[in-house]
């Protein structure tokens, strides 16, 4: 089984949060891709939108249909989308979109004076 991450998105504390699953190893994929291509401070807007990942292909996370909201009676209203395919070298890959976020927690037991905690930490305060 693959290992999920969910992502919370913008309306943290609204009456209808969302929230996305993603491969756990691609978060910093996905943040990073923003972070190498010179995000600006308002937005995100980067060289790089998306990138390919081969995690995830050949699961209902490439098929879509997971719950991204349930409705007042229980079922699911809006279910997630198939994620778009694309073969290079005989190898089937993921499109991912890159993440922008408002903000990022990080937890660390020591950093220096320039932010620099562990090797994704400065890819997440960049990306926010």
């Amino acid at each position: 089984m693959t290992p999920y991450r969910l992502e919370s998105g913008r309306s943290y504390g609204s009456p209808q949060p969302e929230a996305s699953a993603s491969e756990h190893g691609d978060d910093a994929q996905a943040v990073g891709a923003l972070h190498e291509q010179g995000a600006d401070e308002h937005g995100g807007d980067a060289a790089q939108p998306a990138f390919y990942t081969p995690a995830g292909v050949g699961t209902q996370f490439a098929d879509g249909g997971l719950p991204w909201l349930y409705g007042p009676d229980g079922s699911v209203s809006v279910a997630s989308p198939p994620k778009e395919t694309r073969e290079f070298r005989s190898r089937t890959y993921l499109l991912e979109e890159a993440v922008t976020t408002d903000f990022s927690l990080v937890q660390a037991a020591r950093g220096d004076r320039h932010g620099n905690l562990n090797p994704f930490n400065s890819r997440l305060e960049t990306g926010a």
